[in-house]
């Protein structure tokens, strides 16, 4: 008769099984930086990270040298991280025209969506992905203190090529793992996550607002209103379901 596994060497093994699922976003939780924060729309300093369009998105520290960008305490509220010292956060909502109504003339600023402002953050994943592949995608994200609306739609992109876009509205690529419901719980760290199938080759990973995929705002607060839904995002994994 087969003995059973002893319960050590059975919890080693299932370790062991759990650990092949190697995180593929390699500086998931905005540790890796180069030098001390000392303003906003410093995405730039948590290695490998870097914004997507004009719109540029933060980074927060404990260690920063202006009260805006520190932790947990900053210009959106206080929060601390989900673990470390950092994390990044962005405007996946904005009623702001004035960015938008001067660029050149090349859209009318009465389109839908042109008075819309958002931030998108992006990192390039240690490997590609390979077609057929299933694919774990989650990250925590928060609803700033200060945010007087929350929105649905906040996820998380695969690509094949870097992204660049010469404006500050949504994009228009959609998301494979999103948000189908508001995130509106203030200072509450909350994940999303979802997987998917890859087709081969997406290399970059975006994480922001995707409309295409769903999207709705609400209001959270009763009198004057900010009108934009600020979050802080941490903790991001990509990973190969491991069957």
């Amino acid at each position: 008769m087969r003995r059973p596994l002893p319960l050590a060497l059975l919890s080693w093994l299932l370790i062991g099984e759990v650990g092949l699922a190697q995180n593929l976003v390699p500086n998931g939780g905005f540790e890796s930086v180069r030098g001390k924060l000392s303003a906003l729309d410093q995405i730039g300093r948590a290695e490998g990270w870097s914004p997507v369009t004009l719109g540029s998105a933060d980074l927060f520290a404990r260690d920063a040298g202006h009260p805006d960008v520190g932790v947990p305490g900053n210009l959106y509220g206080s929060l601390e991280p989900v673990e470390g010292d950092r994390y990044a956060g962005l405007f996946a909502w904005k009623d702001d025209g004035r960015f938008n109504a001067y660029e050149e003339g090349r859209q009318d600023p009465f389109a839908p969506g042109w008075n819309v402002y958002a931030e998108y953050i992006r990192i390039e994943l240690t490997r590609p992905l390979v077609e057929g592949e299933q694919v774990r995608v989650r990250f925590k994200a928060a609803l700033a203190p200060m945010s007087d609306r929350a929105v649905s739609g906040l996820g998380a992109y695969c690509s094949p090529v870097a992204l660049h876009g010469d404006h500050r509205r949504f994009l228009q690529e959609k998301a494979q793992v999103a948000s189908s419901v508001i995130l509106d719980q203030w200072g509450v760290w909350v994940e999303v996550s979802g997987t998917f199938e890859a087709d081969g080759g997406e290399r970059h990973l975006v994480i922001g607002t995707f409309p295409y995929v769903g999207f709705e705002a609400a209001r959270v607060v009763e009198g004057p209103d900010n009108k934009f839904a600020y979050y802080y995002i941490d903790a991001v994994s990509v990973e190969a379901v491991i069957n």
